[in-house]
């Protein structure tokens, strides 16, 4: 019971009416680090035994959960003023990633915290968009001028804004898969449908099949896993709750054939089986075993997934881990940059490191 991680209680909440007060404090605290508390609430809810827990558990899984609640009602806040504010800008956006999830208001997704607000607008309105937000409270993040380039020239989102009194932090995205991959991607097919929830009109979200797809491409292809557990965890919620419809995998299927060749759909769908059991039917199978890496390949790289979403909380971490982080962030580099730009980008970003700054501004 001693080996017990959060990865464990989540695929069985039972296991916590199970353990002692140490142990659970461990978990608790693991879980509170990976930003996933709110969320082993509402799974304990789910699984009905929130109220046979001991207070003290009780007590911080609802601390956990009062900060998703916070932030779902700051989300709605800033949603109002994003509207007020760009009315005669632009017609629509559309809300991605966490931000999503939070506006679904679905109790398989309550918990769910961010790290930002993440939306999508068209190139051609970026530019108009960030000068009204500049005019209505919203600054550039404290990052330095070679953070600045990188995020203009290979990422797919503008300098991130924060709010100078509210201090929330907003990602505008001007593509939904980063540059380098776009240009073996086609991501135009994941805007061709949409959810028009009444609560974030008149923007829009993802359908079903492109939250899916554009987060498991996200998530396989960056490079800092901090919040790894957390985004494969919500992958795996995903599938279980999308996939209730009946057409939902073909779709899905679809989908990733108009996008074009790539394995992080695969990833995702066999790291969801492996780590939280999760059922697909055996015809979407067949067609993701097209999409599979070379056999040493994958065998690498889903174990090096693996530890990093096991084993991220410190008091796990191992010479295993710190292996798979090294390999996946360099892994993570030649997805989202040319190879000739990666030792200059390394060179600067151990210069700009060293130098005193806040958290915020840490380059990977």
């Amino acid at each position: 019971m001693s080996e017990l991680l959060l990865i464990d209680v989540l695929n069985n909440p039972n296991r916590l009416l199970n353990i002692d007060d140490k142990l659970s404090y461990k978990i608790i605290t693991e879980a509170r680090h990976l930003s996933l508390l709110g969320q082993l609430k509402a799974s304990c809810d789910r699984a009905h035994i929130e109220q046979d827990l001991p207070l003290h558990t009780q007590q911080q899984l609802q601390s956990g959960f009062h900060s998703y609640q916070k932030q779902q009602q700051q989300l709605l806040l800033e949603h109002q003023h994003l509207s007020e504010q760009l009315h005669d800008v632009i017609n629509s956006w559309r809300y991605l990633r966490g931000s999503a999830l939070q506006l679904l208001d679905n109790n398989m997704f309550a918990g769910r915290i961010k790290n930002n607000i993440d939306i999508y607008v068209p190139q051609q309105h970026v530019a108009n968009v960030e000068k009204k937000l500049l005019n209505n409270g919203w600054r550039y993040k404290n990052i330095a001028d070679y953070e600045e380039t990188f995020y203009r020239r290979w990422a797919q989102q503008t300098t991130p804004l924060i709010h100078k009194q509210r201090r929330t932090e907003l990602a505008i995205h001007f593509q939904l898969l980063p540059k380098t991959l776009s240009n073996k991607l086609n991501s135009a097919p994941l805007l061709h449908h949409h959810l028009s929830p009444s609560i974030c009109e008149p923007a829009t979200l993802l359908s079903p099949d492109a939250m899916v797809l554009h987060q498991a491409i996200m998530l396989f292809n960056q490079i800092d896993y901090h919040y790894g557990l957390r985004d494969i965890y919500n992958l795996y919620l995903q599938f279980v709750y999308f996939s209730q419809h009946p057409t939902f995998w073909h779709h899905l299927i679809q989908l990733h054939q108009q996008l074009g060749n790539d394995n992080s759909l695969y990833l995702a769908v066999s790291l969801c089986q492996r780590l939280f059991n999760l059922s697909v039917p055996e015809t979407a199978l067949a067609y993701f075993r097209q999409h599979k890496l070379d056999r040493f390949s994958y065998w690498l790289y889903r174990q090096h997934f693996i530890n990093a979403f096991r084993h991220q909380f410190p008091l796990h971490h191992n010479i295993g881990y710190r292996d798979s982080v090294k390999s996946l962030r360099f892994r993570g580099r030649l997805k989202q940059m040319p190879i000739y730009c990666i030792v200059p980008h390394i060179i600067k970003r151990l210069i700009i490191n060293s130098i005193p700054h806040d958290d915020e501004e840490v380059i990977y």
